[in-house]
């Protein structure tokens, strides 16, 4: 395996622990908003309101509609195929590597403010 096939599998793999992980936190927040119904106003604004949580939750999973999202790729066949007339399937390496990585930091700071969220309600509580 060449070094860029490499370093895509690798992206490929940390986005995927990053959405389980960011999938968890959501999970812990909605806990942590359900024992304390009476939210700050900073919290308020961050957190998804329940429309959106439901909306995107009825379509087969929290993330399915984040995942057909024309930046993110999609993994095996059903993925490529709906993407095959689209000239952005002509994509490189080098710029397929280039957005699982803006979406790994972009996934890393939406950890960061989720987990400084929860620290905020730990405390108010």
């Amino acid at each position: 395996m060449d070094t860029q096939q490499q370093q895509f599998t690798e992206l490929d793999r940390k986005v995927d622990r990053l959405y389980n992980l960011v999938e968890q936190l959501g999970d812990r927040i909605t806990a942590l908003s359900l024992e304390k119904p009476v939210l700050c106003e900073s919290e308020m604004i961050s957190l998804p309101s329940k429309t959106q949580f439901n909306s995107a939750s009825r379509s087969n999973g929290i993330f399915q509609s984040l995942s057909e999202h024309k930046d993110i790729l999609v993994d095996g066949s059903e993925g490529l195929s709906r993407y095959q007339n689209e000239s952005e399937q002509t994509l490189s390496s080098d710029i397929q590597i280039r957005r699982l990585t803006a979406q790994l930091t972009a996934a890393y700071n939406r950890i960061a403010a989720l987990e400084e969220q929860l620290l905020d309600c730990r405390i108010n509580s």
